[in-house]
């Protein structure tokens, strides 16, 4: 807006588009005090100073409950609750256009609530290994509810990164066909990095994770457009150094 010289209409669009229409969910009260605190502020650095009645969409609240509630909080904690109904509220009606993030990844996942367990069962569907709790990761679900939520828009995109295992084990399969089964055009770039299996690059030199971590990673972009009239999917390799990666 600043380069077009249209600074005039950039409190309309503060007040209007971005006030309104992103949002954020946080589990943990910490970093969503920080986000408020920081967003604020970030607002008030470049001129717009938000009224009582206006905030920052970041909700506290677990993104994969869509369904829960907190009516037995009293005090602050009773204000909080009223978040998580609004949060609700966005996760189940509000159409989204794009969601992204860099999800939780946990084996022994601790959301087990009915909601994202029957949305789960398409990922599971058919599957005959003795042990399939890999697909109860955390990140799993996180990909499940954003597949759900472009779904109900019937547009959009998905750009996570996550833990790269579902690119490539075997009882992910349903997994991967139900996401092309639901997105036109899937972009993987694998960013590998997998130290407990000791992953190296194809020259035999040092490959290294872009974050502190053992699992491998990797970007996805999952596009769901009406345009297309078939399914594609891209895919590239990363290996190398994490200076080289980034």
């Amino acid at each position: 807006i600043r380069k077009s010289g249209l600074t005039g209409i950039e409190r309309d669009k503060i007040k209007n588009h971005l006030l309104k229409n992103f949002y954020g969910f946080e589990i943990l009260v910490s970093p969503y005090v920080i986000a408020h605190l920081k967003l604020s502020l970030l607002l008030k650095h470049e001129g717009y100073e938000l009224d009582k009645n206006e905030r920052v969409q970041v909700y506290l609240t677990n993104t994969l409950d869509p369904t829960e509630t907190i009516s037995t909080l009293t005090g602050f904690f009773k204000e909080l609750s009223q978040e998580t109904l609004m949060a609700n509220s966005i996760k189940l009606e509000n159409p989204i256009l794009v969601i992204m993030g860099n999800p939780p990844y946990s084996v022994s996942s601790s959301n087990k609530s009915e909601w994202i367990t029957k949305l789960m069962k398409d990922y599971k569907k058919d599957l005959n290994e003795r042990n399939i709790q890999p697909l109860d990761d955390d990140y799993i679900k996180f990909i499940r509810f954003a597949q759900w939520k472009i779904e109900q828009n019937k547009e959009g995109i998905v750009g996570i990164i996550s833990n790269n295992s579902y690119l490539s084990q075997i009882i992910h399969r349903r997994m991967r066909e139900n996401l092309l089964q639901t997105f036109d055009r899937i972009y993987i770039l694998n960013l590998h990095g997998n130290s407990n299996i000791g992953e190296k690059c194809p020259d035999g030199s040092k490959d290294e994770n872009v974050f502190d971590i053992k699992v491998g990673v990797s970007i996805v972009l999952f596009v769901k457009n009406k345009k297309y009239k078939d399914k594609k999917v891209f895919y590239t390799d990363l290996w190398g150094k994490r200076d080289n990666k980034y």
